[in-house]
């Protein structure tokens, strides 16, 4: 028995060490932003019946036929700014969101990654608009309010 707890001990500290060689790989950045809707008498969490959202500059068709209290939108990494077309129960309201790419080596062995920054609008067709974050990042879970 005495033997038996210093081998467990050295073999979960073996496999520990182990496990520091290997690189997390996981990116925790996005090229997707949080927007969440609010009601611009109380901003109170409210929802908005949409018909579609595109994006200028593509045939997509992001969302079709929701009620929806937030959506994520994916930015095009392949310029500085992404137009959003919104058909809704409200009309058609256009967003341009403006934003700086870079890219940062995460380490030899996981490559490069993307980081959308400073992000800001450039034009908002809806009531109110307010940026809560500039960076995006998997964790945070609103990026952008829209007041109606």
């Amino acid at each position: 028995m005495k033997i038996v707890i210093p081998i467990l001990i050295l073999s979960a500290a073996i496999s520990l060490t182990s496990c520091l060689d290997d690189p997390d790989c996981n990116s925790k950045t996005t090229n997707f932003v949080n927007i969440k809707f609010y009601n611009s008498d109380n901003n109170e969490p409210d929802t908005l019946n949409i018909n579609k959202v595109t994006t200028q500059g593509t045939d997509s068709v992001l969302f079709s036929e929701v009620e929806a209290s937030y959506i994520k939108l994916p930015l095009r990494p392949d310029t500085v700014q992404t137009t959003f077309v919104f058909d809704s129960e409200l009309g058609i309201d256009t967003l341009i969101l403006k934003y700086n790419t870079n890219t940062r080596l995460v380490s030899e062995d996981c490559g490069i990654e993307m980081v959308f920054s400073d992000l800001d609008y450039v034009r908002s067709d809806f009531g109110s608009i307010k940026i809560v974050n500039k960076i995006l990042v998997e964790q945070v879970t609103e990026d952008v309010k829209i007041f109606n």
